[in-house]
């Protein structure tokens, strides 16, 4: 017969009651010896908490759910680890979703979780913008990463990059190295992500009183598929020294496209990327990119909304990370 919460509350000689506060980690008031006690009972007994009956009773799964848009990105990968990581060292699980940036999906996707009761969700970085009448009418707390997403009263936090600031890192990084002639390979052109990156790399070539060419900018997915075609139309149409990839997933697929056609990089064309994955440093040519600090980012991401779960009252987090330069062997 499986052991129960009474069964360690009568051996612990505790109540039912408090053996129910160390498991949920509501122990604060509770001391130090008992809680090792109920802990070590709880291995030699072999218990195994029944989630459903708990959930039924605290009205709360321990379950919060993490939306991305293409899992095949590392970046997404790296930044789902640390999610799951962040949410385990505070008692809960993750469901993780990919939608492919296709809005259906997603909210399917949002249906389902709240459907199934999980406490929050994670709305990690992505083009679409949810729908906003779905979201008020789920009212699951959600922390937005890197994206738009209404302002609504669910919302415990926003996680954003200094894309602006990345993007004019980037370029200023390769207009000091001597190059003029940049290209520009980013997302969606009519996202506001890659907007604001385009923002930051126009930005240092002002500054550095330098023209930008249209025919040098080009934007559709933040994968190394659109990097390989991208910068195979780019080097169709016209002639460059340098390539600011607006993800290190692109960068990779320019990389590719360039050793196609014979170019070494940097020697021919210099490339930087943006996010540094964990890849990054791993490549035959170490990728020079912009830090993003992912898992750090994941782990604000969980932090902030398991304390919006713990208490609604507690202050909208708004975290803008700032990018920094990672100089390595392709610039």
């Amino acid at each position: 017969m499986a052991t129960t919460i009474k069964d360690i509350a009568r051996q612990a000689g505790v109540s039912a009651a408090t053996v129910s506060k160390v498991l949920n980690r509501k122990d604060h008031s509770i001391g130090e010896k008992t809680r090792e006690k109920i802990w070590s009972l709880v291995k030699e007994l072999n218990y195994t908490p029944n989630s459903i009956a708990r959930s039924l009773i605290t009205r709360s799964s321990r379950v919060i759910g993490v939306i991305v848009p293409d899992i095949l990105n590392a970046y997404f990968t790296e930044l789902v680890r640390a999610c799951d990581q962040a949410a385990r060292e505070r008692g809960y699980s993750t469901i993780l979703c990919n939608s492919d940036s296709d809005p259906e999906k997603e909210a399917s996707h949002l249906t389902f979780l709240a459907s199934h009761g999980v406490d929050g969700i994670v709305l990690a970085a992505s083009d679409l913008i949810p729908d906003a009448h779905l979201l008020e009418r789920l009212r699951i707390p959600l922390v937005s990463m890197d994206r738009e997403i209404p302002d609504l009263d669910c919302l415990a936090a926003r996680i954003d990059t200094d894309y602006e600031t990345g993007a004019f890192l980037s370029a200023s990084h390769l207009i000091r190295a001597g190059h003029r002639r940049i290209a520009f390979v980013s997302g969606n052109p009519q996202a506001s992500n890659t907007k604001i990156r385009r923002a930051g790399f126009e930005r240092a070539h002002r500054e550095a009183g330098l023209p930008v060419d249209p025919d040098l900018i080009e934007c559709g997915a933040f994968n190394h598929r659109f990097g390989l075609v991208a910068t195979r139309t780019l080097l169709d149409r016209t002639s460059f020294t340098a390539m600011c990839c607006m993800s290190d997933m692109l960068a990779m697929g320019a990389t590719v496209a360039l050793r196609e056609r014979g170019l070494s990089v940097p020697e021919d064309c210099a490339v930087i990327g943006f996010d540094n994955i964990y890849i990054a440093p791993l490549l035959v040519r170490p990728l020079s990119t912009i830090e993003r600090r992912i898992s750090e980012s994941g782990y604000l991401a969980i932090g902030a909304l398991i304390d919006f779960l713990d208490d609604p009252t507690h202050p909208r987090r708004m975290v803008l990370m700032e990018p920094t330069v990672i100089q390595r062997e392709t610039t």
